[in-house]
C-alpha cells in the first residue's frame, strides 16, 4: 500500500473540516487554502476560513504529516531543559540542606576543611542532577512535539494536527501516539487520523476555548501568489525582510530562571563556607609535647657543652641547681661537709629596649637581649591564664629576673599587667606561653612543678588568671 504524502494528507483533511464545520453559522462562503505562511517562519500546511455573523473571520490551520516526515509528530526530549531544571533544583536543595546543617552546627567544615567540603558539595550536586534528571524526564514538560510546538507559536480559532494512518505501528500502545494524543487534549487542539481508502478518523476535537488565555499572537497568513504579490510591493520590503519563510521554528529555551537560581544557591553556599571559614579553629599546641620537647633539646644543648671526658650519663655538679630531674633527694647537703658552694654566675648585661615601658618581654635561645612588644601586638582575647612566677613592679626589674633565671636555664617571659583592664600593674614573669583555659594551665603548672624537682631555688608558681578586657 502506497503512503500518502502531505499533499494529500492536507486536501482529504481540508475537505474534512469543511463538512466538519459545516452547520457553523457564516456571513460568506469557505475558503481553503494550502501552504500558508507568516511571519516568523510560520507554516500552515492547511488553512480554512469563513467569515462570521459578528464580521470576525474563523480560522482553523491544519498541521499535516506523513510517513516520511512523522518526526514532526513523534516527540524528542529538552535535554538542555531538563539539565537546567535538574541543576536549579538540585542546588537549590543542596543549599537548603548546607543552611539548616549550619544552623544545627553539624557541618564537618571545620574537621574537613573547604576544598574536601567544596568536594563533596560538589559530589552531592551532581549526584541530585542525575538523579532529579531520570525522575523528571517523564514529564510532559521535557517532551516535545514539532507540531504541537508550530501550533503554540501563533493563535488560531481552532488547530489540527492531520497524521497518516501508517505514522505509527499501532495506535493503542504506541508511546509515540500516545504522547501526542495526550498533549493534543492538554493544549486544546484537534487530532485526525487519515486513511487512503476511508474517510478520515477524528480522535480529538479542539477545544472551543483558548486555552492559552490569550498569550498567543494573530499572525496574518499569506498563500505563495498573496507572498509574491506582498514582494512586488516596495512599501513591504521592511516587513518582508523580517519574514524568513525558509526559517524552521526556533524553540530554544530560555534558561534566565534557572540559571538564577543556580547562582543564587551559589552564593549561599559561598556565604556559609565564608563563615565556617571565618569561624575556623584555632591552631592550639600540645603543651605537655612541647615542654618535653624543650627539656630534650635543653639537655641535648648541656651533653654537647660537656667535656668529652665526662661520659654522657654524668653530670658535672657545678651549681647548687641540677637540671633536669629527677634528683636524689636522700643525699646530704654538702654545706654539712663544710663546702661552700661557689656563687651562680651573674646575670648577662641585657641590652636595653628602644622603648623602656615595653609592655611584652621575651627571651629567646641563643639571642642575646630582650624582644619586646607593645600592648597592640598581643592577640589575647576571652580568657587568658599564665603560669606565673612573680610580679615586678618595673620593666628593669621584670628584665633582670628573666635574666636570672635564665641564667639557671629557665626560659620565662614577662607582660605588663596594665595591656588588661582590671589587672592590676606591675610585670608578671611567668614561665611557657599565655594559655587559654584554666585546666590547660593546671595541667602545665603541674608540669612545671615536676621539672623543677627539689625547686633549691625557692621558685613559687601559681596560676593567675588576666582580665579578657584587653585594652588596645
Amino acid at each position: 500500500m502506497a503512503s500518502l504524502d502531505e499533499r494529500d494528507i492536507t486536501r482529504r483533511t481540508l475537505n474534512f473540516l469543511k463538512s466538519h464545520y459545516r452547520q457553523r453559522q457564516r456571513e460568506g462562503a469557505t475558503v481553503l487554502s494550502s501552504d500558508m505562511r507568516g511571519a516568523g517562519g510560520i507554516i500552515a500546511d492547511g488553512f480554512l476560513s469563513f467569515p462570521q455573523v459578528d464580521g470576525r473571520d474563523f480560522r482553523a490551520t491544519v498541521e499535516a504529516t506523513s510517513r516520511n516526515s512523522q518526526h514532526e509528530v513523534r516527540y524528542e526530549l529538552r535535554r538542555s531543559l531538563l539539565g537546567w531544571d535538574s541543576a536549579a533544583v538540585s542546588a537549590t536543595l543542596a543549599a537548603a540542606g548546607l543552611t539548616v546543617w549550619y544552623e544545627q552546627g553539624s557541618l564537618p567544615v571545620k574537621q574537613l576543611g573547604l576544598v574536601a567540603s567544596g568536594a563533596i558539595l560538589l559530589f552531592v550536586f551532581g549526584l541530585l542532577s542525575f538523579v532529579w534528571s531520570f525522575l523528571l524526564r517523564h514529564l510532559r514538560r521535557y517532551r516535545q512535539i514539532y507540531a504541537i510546538e508550530q501550533f503554540k507559536q501563533y493563535y488560531a480559532d481552532e488547530q489540527w494536527v492531520a497524521i497518516a494512518e501508517d505514522v505509527f505501528s499501532n495506535y493503542h500502545d504506541d508511546r509515540y501516539y500516545l504522547e501526542l494524543r495526550n498533549q493534543c487534549i492538554y493544549n486544546g487542539f484537534g487530532l485526525v487520523v487519515v486513511r487512503e481508502s476511508k474517510p478520515p478518523i477524528m480522535q480529538v476535537t479542539p477545544s472551543r476555548q483558548d486555552l492559552f488565555q490569550n498569550r498567543r499572537q494573530l499572525i496574518p497568513l499569506f498563500s505563495q501568489a498573496e507572498l509574491s504579490k506582498v514582494i512586488g510591493e516596495d512599501k513591504r520590503l521592511g516587513w518582508i525582510r523580517r519574514f524568513r519563510s525558509n526559517r524552521l521554528i526556533d524553540i530554544q529555551e530560555k534558561f534566565k530562571y534557572q540559571i538564577a537560581v543556580c547562582l543564587l544557591s551559589v552564593a549561599v553556599a559561598g556565604g556559609i563556607f565564608y563563615l565556617e571559614w571565618k569561624d575556623r579553629p584555632l591552631l592550639v599546641l600540645d603543651y605537655e609535647e612541647y615542654l618535653a620537647e624543650m627539656a630534650k633539646a635543653w639537655q641535648q644543648n648541656r651533653y654537647n657543652s660537656m667535656p668529652d671526658t665526662i661520659p654522657p650519663n654524668q653530670y658535672k655538679i657545678d651549681t647548687p641547681f641540677v637540671w633536669p630531674p629527677p634528683y636524689r633527694k636522700e643525699e646530704s647537703p654538702y654545706l654539712s661537709l663544710g663546702l661552700t658552694a661557689e656563687p651562680p654566675p651573674a646575670p648577662a648585661p641585657l641590652v636595653e629596649p628602644e622603648k623602656p615601658e615595653a609592655d611584652f618581654l621575651i627571651a629567646f635561645p641563643e639571642v642575646e637581649g630582650l624582644i619586646t612588644y607593645d600592648c597592640s601586638r598581643l592577640r589575647i582575647e576571652g580568657e587568658a591564664y599564665v603560669v606565673q612566677e612573680g610580679v615586678y613592679p618595673s620593666y628593669s626589674a621584670a628584665a633582670a629576673r628573666i635574666a636570672e633565671l635564665r641564667s639557671y636555664g629557665l626560659e620565662t617571659s614577662a607582660l605588663w599587667l596594665g595591656c588588661f583592664s582590671g589587672a592590676g600593674r606591675g610585670y608578671v614573669v611567668f614561665f611557657g606561653p599565655v594559655f587559654r583555659g584554666s585546666a590547660e594551665t593546671a595541667r602545665a603548672l603541674s608540669i612545671y612543678e615536676t621539672q623543677l624537682g627539689d625547686n633549691v631555688l625557692k621558685i613559687g608558681l601559681e596560676v593567675r588568671s588576666l582580665s579578657p578586657n584587653f585594652q588596645r
